[in-house]
């Protein structure tokens, strides 16, 4: 078994280190973080277009077609994505809205963005909306969803080379990887998911900021946010995003650094 175990993790390095540097290496705008996709614009717009169609279909009862709510996400996306399009000069952004009581948005690799109603009664403001529609913004132009898809690759590789010192026993195989593959959820993709929305928080502050909207409004968003959505039964470390306690407190260390980014008086709040 100790043997095994040894042979395991050597493959498990192997496979590691021939993913990862297969992988183009790439910057992060804004931040400037190093990181490794699976897809190319290309392909991450077709993927996105792909996903967005099927989803407006499948959605197409619940689509909002006009009034006050969806001109406010027009007018708010537009403004954010204009300085998205800055980094990602190929994406084609679209906004839709829908009909739905849950507070939340998504972006889709290449810059579709669709936005729930539900939404619009905790972000009351423009400027608490810019703070969700950046994040999203910031999601497409840092390439998360195909950075997380490489990881994803990353992290198979190695749970399968690992269990595969054991191939000729199915039974501890399937325990081997089993255990290595819980291992993984907890150690290491739970946690590059956290770091992903909070680089997406980041990001997002210099996007809206860029845009004409006081970056701080991202606190009372998320102060009322956090009251909304009650008490955390998970802990943060089994969550995949921070806390909204967390959040507020990146976000205020981030503000004075945003402002000066941005070109905005230091003195503003």
């Amino acid at each position: 078994m100790g043997k095994r175990l040894i042979i395991g993790v050597l493959f498990a390095f192997a496979a590691i280190a021939f993913t990862f540097f297969s992988a183009e290496e790439q910057t992060v705008p804004v931040t400037g973080r190093s990181q490794r996709v699976a897809l190319s614009d290309e392909q991450q717009q077709a993927l996105g277009l792909q996903v967005y169609d099927q989803t407006l279909q499948q959605e197409s009862g619940l689509v909002i077609s006009s009034g006050e709510q969806l001109e406010q996400v027009r007018r708010v996306a537009e403004r954010v994505a204009k300085v998205g399009s800055e980094y990602k000069p190929d994406f084609e952004w679209d906004f839709t809205l829908l009909k739905r009581d849950e507070a939340n948005a998504f972006c889709l690799p290449g810059g579709k963005i669709v936005v729930y109603t539900g939404l619009l009664d905790v972000a009351r403001t423009d400027a608490e909306l810019a703070t969700v529609v950046g994040h999203e913004v910031a999601h497409a132009i840092a390439e998360h969803g195909a950075e997380r898809l490489f990881r994803e690759q990353l992290t198979s590789s190695a749970v399968t080379a690992a269990a595969g010192a054991f191939a000729d026993d199915p039974a501890r195989f399937s325990q081997v990887a089993g255990l290595l593959g819980a291992g993984a959820q907890v150690g290491l993709t739970l946690p590059w998911g956290r770091k992903q929305e909070s680089e997406s928080d980041r990001i997002g502050l210099v996007m809206m900021a860029r845009a004409g909207y006081d970056p701080a409004a991202a606190i009372t968003f998320w102060q009322r946010m956090d009251k909304a959505a009650g008490p955390r039964t998970t802990p943060e470390y089994l969550a995949t995003h921070p806390s909204g306690e967390t959040r507020i407190r990146q976000i205020r260390a981030w503000l004075p650094e945003v402002r000066r980014e941005a070109r905005l008086p230091a003195d503003e709040t």
